[in-house]
């Protein structure tokens, strides 16, 4: 690595942006240590069922939380879910001991500091970062020098709640959808919910079972699909070839068509203007069935403003309530780096100014890990994330610079701005497979067609690489497709795990538990 070895990183978070940027440093040799507000890691998925002793919810996570991602796609690269501890979809609880379980087996806690808390990062003119933090034991506060800064404290921290019109005057509960835990303490309650994205969707399928009334408000409208497809995980109709091959008006086409066949035509009141691939993926499989039985009571409208009993929307109707949730996303700022490091006055409305979404305009050393949103699981696209800053801080690849840098943030920003809905949800969403694709590229680690087709002639085992090569384009996309060529590859995990996903089997293969050492 010509001397990067000595490079210092620190880095801020440790959910699993920051737990894969760690191990992705170690495993380059590179000196990393976190800083954790908390005292666990796991970040969104350490589950808070109360507040802390400051009073304060850093989870959004609530108790009900089934992931929106199957098992098959949802785990890293080189650490698969253990299908005989996990259904295809399973509780955030599983999830955060799958994180835990990463932690132990790359070695990770040691170099952790937790209940530590960032008060603030600035920049020197050598392009080090200062780094000050503080223990929750409130003694003084420390500071350190780093060569490379790495934010990874991930997208659902900081809520956003509207100032609507006379709110004060309400007389119920009025609350984000960030702390809401369970539905049973709103039991015989009439509820409001206004936002129409994950949290809202979960939410509201949930109150149905116990609230006396459950109003759904959204402006837009939303596309909200069911987890399985004809007996499958609907991630296992969205292949490769599906990502990456057909054109976006097609693969567009197709999936509205499949949504419409195994669930009916999309409610009218719910239906966008906008398609099903130009927003951020919702999914919850009984919410299109409560909204057509009535149980689940959609207003396309906004909110004009409280009242003392519940809302007036913009067309005037009133909605009678005991409680509003506002289910409206979260901040994007990050309080520990200067202002102006995702966007400044010369930023367009609803972008950011980070290249790749990782690599800021106006400050070097310093990346974002864990800053998306994209139509498939976060962990594999953090990482490939986690690989990509960290190659460039080895000196694996270098990004560009400057002027060529800002025109590469600009171009992209302008595509952006074509494929997705204009709000503030969407200001960090990317596609899937080509986006982590685009990443790993550089790396030598995208599994292009030619270079698998090469493999069946090359590798002496001509029939294992055509049938990692169906797998890998036209079935399900593991994760494990991304260790198989290149810089970090592990290729004989990843084939093992590739063809037992393939094969359907419903526990680690020999040859797994032999390269886990399990």
């Amino acid at each position: 690595m010509a001397g990067e070895d000595k490079k210092r990183v620190a880095i801020i978070g440790a959910g699993i942006s920051g737990l894969v940027s760690l191990k992705e440093c170690l495993a380059e040799g590179i000196k990393a240590h976190i800083f954790e507000g908390r005292s666990e890691i796991g970040g969104q998925w350490a589950y808070q069922a109360e507040p802390d002793e400051k009073g304060e919810l850093q989870s959004s996570m609530y108790d009900g939380v089934i992931l929106n991602s199957c098992r098959d796609t949802t785990g890293f690269s080189d650490f698969p879910i253990d299908p005989e501890r996990h259904g295809d979809y399973f509780s955030h609880r599983e999830m955060h001991r799958y994180v835990l379980d990463y932690a132990d087996y790359f070695g990770l806690h040691k170099h952790i500091s937790l209940s530590t808390k960032v008060l603030g990062c600035s920049q020197a003119k050598d392009g080090k970062w200062n780094v000050r933090t503080q223990g929750v034991d409130g003694k003084q506060p420390e500071e350190g020098i780093y060569d490379v800064l790495i934010s990874a404290t991930g997208i659902n921290s900081l809520p956003i709640i509207p100032k609507f019109k006379n709110c004060e005057a309400f007389q119920g509960e009025f609350f984000h959808s960030h702390y809401y835990r369970k539905p049973s303490r709103f039991e015989g309650k009439r509820v409001v919910i206004i936002g129409a994205g994950s949290a809202a969707v979960d939410i509201a399928s949930e109150l149905v079972t116990c609230s006396k009334e459950v109003h759904f408000v959204t402006r837009r409208g939303t596309w909200v699909m069911p987890r399985y497809v004809l007996g499958k995980p609907i991630e296992s109709w969205d292949s490769r070839v599906s990502q990456t091959w057909l054109p976006p008006s097609v693969a567009e086409w197709l999936n509205t068509k499949l949504l419409n066949l195994v669930q009916g035509k999309h409610p009218k009141v719910l239906q966008p203007e906008h398609g099903m691939m130009a927003q951020n993926a919702t999914v919850r499989s009984e919410f299109i069935e409560r909204v057509r039985t009535g149980s689940i009571k959609v207003h396309r409208s906004t909110v004009d403003s409280f009242t003392e009993t519940g809302v007036v929307l913009a067309d005037g109707e009133t909605v009678e309530a005991d409680v509003i949730i506002s289910a409206t996303g979260y901040k994007r700022e990050r309080p520990y780096l200067p202002s102006d490091v995702l966007s400044n006055q010369d930023t367009p409305e609803f972008e950011t100014d980070l290249y790749k979404l990782i690599v800021p305009a106006r400050y070097e050393n310093l990346y974002f890990v864990g800053y998306i949103e994209q139509p498939g699981p976060t962990p594999p696209a953090v990482e490939a994330q986690a690989r990509f800053a960290v190659g460039a801080i080895a000196g694996l690849h270098t990004v560009p610079k400057g002027e060529a840098l800002l025109k590469e943030i600009r171009a992209w920003q302008a595509w952006h701005a074509k494929t997705y809905v204009r709000s503030e949800r969407h200001v960090n969403t990317e596609t899937y497979v080509p986006y982590i694709d685009s990443l790993l590229k550089p790396l030598g680690a995208r599994p292009s067609f030619g270079r698998l087709l090469g493999q069946v002639f090359t590798s002496g085992r001509p029939f294992e690489a055509l049938s990692v090569l169906i797998a890998v384009y036209f079935e399900i996309t593991s994760s494990a497709q991304w260790r198989l060529l290149g810089h970090g590859k592990k290729p004989d995990l990843a084939k093992a795990t590739v063809l037992r996903i393939s094969s359907g089997k419903e526990k680690f293969t020999a040859k797994e538990e032999e390269l886990l050492g399990l």
